[in-house]
């Protein structure tokens, strides 16, 4: 199942290594319409719209990690329909210039009165990679104001990737684990990277498919590495939560 996801949300959440969170925050919305949709399954949104106004359509712990701040794995627990049964959620902020991070309280609220959810926070160590600059240095080409990438079908796995920051972005769905962009490379480039990736997932390429390993790529034709380290980083862990109330 393919899922595009919107993401927008930039809002940070203190942690203790023991304390059970279910206190709301004091704003609600005004109203707030949840259906759950068995036919709609392809693609997410979650969307802030004028008016004080909230879109989405959505699993539901999309849902908990825009309205937490947090990443996919570092929202952990909970039973398994969270990540399958697909809501859509309609909602309306009282005061229609409610902006976009009172609009995520609430949501944060909306959680704990329609799926009385309750979540503590804690620090864990993730196995992670850093992407950084080779020896020999990077060799990236730049782009000239309004300049059109030359990534094609046969040059590069991944299009649209203008920095080291979009490429480490996009690896971590490749290597199954976060990415953090440690080469301190400013600016924007042409980067064109193409590489095994049967083997960069674990998989079995078909026969006469014949491309580098990605840590071979990136020396080749970047001049990056990723280098593996720990990192500890918050996560969020579902201590219960139901389905939720009619509307």
């Amino acid at each position: 199942m393919i899922r595009k996801v919107c993401m927008a949300c930039v809002l940070s959440v203190g942690f203790s290594a023991s304390s059970q969170m279910a206190v709301a925050p004091t704003a609600s919305f005004e109203v707030a319409s949840i259906r759950r949709d068995a036919t709609t399954n392809a693609g997410s949104y979650i969307r802030y719209l004028p008016g004080g106004r909230l879109s989405a359509s959505s699993w539901i712990k999309q849902v908990i990690q825009l309205a937490y701040g947090m990443k996919d794995y570092q929202v952990m627990g909970g039973p398994g329909w969270l990540g399958s049964d697909w809501y859509t959620i309609e909602a309306k902020a009282e005061d229609p210039s409610a902006t976009k991070d009172q609009i995520i309280r609430m949501m944060q609220a909306m959680l704990v009165d329609r799926f009385k959810f309750k979540m503590h926070t804690e620090l864990k160590n993730f196995d992670v990679y850093y992407l950084e600059v080779d020896k020999g240095g990077a060799r990236l080409s730049p782009l000239k104001e309004g300049e059109a990438s030359k990534c094609g079908r046969n040059n590069s796995y991944m299009c649209g990737i203008t920095s080291p920051g979009d490429l480490a972005g996009s690896l971590k769905y490749i290597v199954g684990r976060p990415v953090f962009d440690k080469t301190g490379i400013a600016g924007r480039y042409d980067v064109l990277l193409d590489f095994d990736t049967y083997s960069a997932m674990g998989r079995t390429a078909p026969e006469g498919y014949e491309k580098p390993s990605l840590q071979a790529a990136l020396h080749d034709q970047l001049g990056l590495k990723l280098e593996p380290h720990k990192e500890p980083m918050p996560v969020l862990v579902v201590d219960s939560i139901e389905r939720p109330t009619e509307n």
